[in-house]
């Protein structure tokens, strides 16, 4: 019995051994195992919106903040996914703050949208968010239709400085 119960700690030990890796692990992101990728690419947190991914990002600037949502195929290389949407309107709540704010997000300008987008539909929607600071953890929900279906859709711990596409307050000065 002693030498059957030391024969199994020896193929525990060994099974632990084997599987921690002195290699270093290099990921640009974590990856959530129910869903099997990241979501977080670049300087956009995705969230699944049924068959579509949504990409939230922030832009930060002196002249106002704003966010942005952009829709897009949930491929390995995404694509836009233009939706016939008027708007999108999210709530959004500052980590320790108990007021919940309403967000509208309208269709981009069409020279900030993809070129070729259908009459109509839109894959990229902004809001001005002027009370929002660089430091802030967001955490923003709602829901967008795809296909006829709303689907739910919900940010966690967005801190907006670490997810700006623009960041006026991260530019160096010019050089003199």
């Amino acid at each position: 019995m002693i030498r059957r119960t030391g024969l199994l700690l020896a193929i525990a030990l060994a099974g632990c051994s084997a599987s921690s890796s002195t290699a270093p692990s290099i990921r640009t992101a974590p990856v959530e195992p129910e869903h099997g990728h990241s979501h977080e690419r670049d300087k956009m947190m995705l969230a699944d919106v049924g068959p579509i991914h949504a990409a939230l990002t922030a832009h930060l600037a002196k002249d106002g903040n704003e966010l942005d949502i952009f829709l897009e195929s949930a491929d390995k290389d995404p694509k836009p996914h233009a939706l016939p949407l008027a708007n999108l309107v999210v709530k959004v709540r500052r980590a320790g703050d108990a007021t919940e704010r309403t967000l509208t997000f309208e269709p981009a300008p069409a020279d900030e949208r993809p070129k070729g987008e259908p009459a109509g539909k839109c894959s990229h929607f902004v809001a001005k968010a002027g009370w929002m600071n660089r430091d802030d953890t967001l955490a923003v929900t709602g829901e967008i239709e795809v296909d006829g279906r709303k689907h739910a859709v919900e940010w966690k711990e967005f801190v907006p400085g670490q997810f700006a596409h623009h960041d006026d307050a991260a530019r160096e000065p010019p050089a003199p």
